[in-house]
């Protein structure tokens, strides 16, 4: 599992409180829509107990979401790829599908999803630390405090799993591909 960040935050600067929302928004809503996959996958591997964290993170963020459209008047229009401020083509608080295993227990998907809510927080510290706009250092900030809140959600699901023994993705009976 991969859980270091691939995001330079060296460069976040909004030009405008709608372009923060535009990126906050499209964050929140891939989250929603990445944990909702993950739970849907880890369901059909017969894996409820991580795919019900999925789908409760999935509810959380799909909440967020609409959130910031309702009180925010964050736009639901997607921008192009190319104009958010993250590298590659997942926002920070997205979990990639290649960290993901079929057997994955509940302390590992909460690292994942850990490490997920840990770059969308560096991303908005950055937006607030860097800003030359008081109203989006504001926004920013408060968007930052909401993931702190989200890192601290998930540290203490993560305390109620132990750890995996080291053999945890060995499969006497791994599913064939056909």
């Amino acid at each position: 599992m991969n859980t270091a960040s691939p995001y330079d935050h060296s460069s976040v600067v909004f030009a405008d409180r709608e372009t923060l929302l535009a990126h906050a928004y499209a964050i929140e809503l891939e989250a929603a829509e990445r944990y909702q996959a993950l739970a849907e996958q880890m369901y059909s591997c017969g894996n409820d107990e991580v795919a019900d964290l999925f789908a409760k993170l999935a509810e959380i963020e799909g909440k967020h979401a609409a959130e910031l459209s309702l009180e925010h008047g964050a736009a639901s229009t997607p921008m192009a790829a190319a104009d958010y401020m993250w590298s590659g083509l997942e926002s920070p608080e997205a979990i990639p599908f290649g960290d993901m295993h079929y057997l994955l227990q509940p302390y590992q998907a909460l690292t994942l999803a850990l490490a997920a809510e840990r770059r969308a927080h560096a991303f908005y510290e950055a937006a607030a630390a860097q800003s030359p706009n008081a109203d989006i250092r504001t926004l920013a900030a408060e968007f930052a405090s909401e993931e702190a809140d989200h890192v601290f959600l998930v540290l203490d699901w993560l305390q109620r799993y132990p750890e995996p023994e080291p053999d945890w993705d060995e499969d006497m009976d791994p599913p064939e591909s056909l």
